[in-house]
């Protein structure tokens, strides 16, 4: 008999809860994330107006290289 893989509701496409499904996702959860807008990541779409770079428009191997590291890292053994 095979186990069916846990399973997450995230409510919030925010900053949060994007954070959160991915972390849950790359451990083997099932992840279903809800948003009542229209769009998730609103907040860092509104943030990318006031100057912060959303865009990594520096080079590809530099972006690499930070997003190497930036990689979650999970409790859940």
């Amino acid at each position: 008999m095979s186990l069916s893989p846990p399973k997450l509701a995230v409510i919030g496409g925010g900053p949060a809860g994007l954070m959160a499904a991915e972390v849950a996702r790359a451990t083997g959860i099932d992840v279903d994330l809800y948003e009542g807008k229209g769009s998730v990541g609103r907040k860092f779409l509104l943030a990318g107006k006031g100057g912060m770079n959303l865009t990594h428009s520096e080079p590809a191997a530099d972006f690499v290289r930070v997003m190497e590291h930036a990689q979650p890292k999970s409790a859940v053994g």
